[in-house]
């Protein structure tokens, strides 16, 4: 009889944690407003000091090497230039990390932009940039990462429809794109180009983060249900 009743009590107990994890993980305005993006692509030049062939990448790097990385900036940034086709918002990025190899760095307190460019004068080219001043990752040969760049270029100008705070389109709709890791000064760096890029909204993020938490629960009450 006793088993009987604690299984309906664990499935019930298993529901309203699952319930209360949603709960608290609803994202507020600020996350709601959020959007993500991961990127991969690999080195093609080293300049000064980090570059050591054979490296990895802690120990100095090398052409060839992957590079994957992600960032995350709220859209509720203000736009700093009162043109109508260049956007530049200033410390929108809430995370960004990159590695390149066995390299890993991540956003530490600093400044950050990102500058859209609708359509420029003359040129007529659709640019997206990101810049990140101030990462935290160790030292290669002596030297820390200070900025990391992020550019993507579409000659035709038909990216973007406006210059407003948003994620990159596709990186089919850039005919370039390059990334620069620089230590200390920019002629110690390691850049190359993207080989994808993958806008992820924020509640994609939410979702998974939940739906870990809701698997673990079922099956931390199936265990409870077996040793009944």
């Amino acid at each position: 009889m006793t088993k009987t009743i604690r299984k309906p009590v664990i499935t019930m107990v298993g529901i309203g944690a699952g319930l209360l994890c949603a709960l608290l993980m609803a994202p507020d305005r600020s996350q709601a407003a959020s959007i993500s993006f991961n990127f991969s692509g690999s080195v093609g030049d080293v300049f000064g000091g980090v570059f050591t062939p054979p490296g990895f990448g802690h120990d100095g790097f090398t052409t060839a090497l992957p590079v994957s990385g992600g960032a995350s900036f709220n859209t509720l940034a203000t736009d700093t230039r009162p043109s109508s086709n260049l956007g530049l918002y200033n410390n929108p990025i809430q995370d960004f990390s990159v590695s390149v190899g066995t390299y890993f760095a991540t956003f530490a307190p600093g400044s950050s932009s990102i500058s859209i460019t609708n359509r420029a004068p003359g040129a007529g080219n659709d640019v997206y940039q990101l810049r990140v001043n101030g990462l935290f990752g160790n030292q290669v040969n002596g030297y820390s990462p200070s900025q990391f760049l992020l550019e993507l270029t579409d000659p035709s100008g038909t990216a973007f429809s406006s210059d407003s705070l948003q994620g990159p389109p596709s990186l089919s709709s850039f005919a370039r794109s390059e990334f620069r890791l620089i230590f200390g000064s920019v002629g110690t760096r390691v850049q190359g180009a993207l080989t994808s890029l993958v806008p992820l909204p924020a509640a994609v993020w939410l979702f998974g983060a939940g739906l870990i938490a809701l698997v673990g629960l079922g099956s931390r009450g199936l265990a409870a249900r077996k040793e009944s």
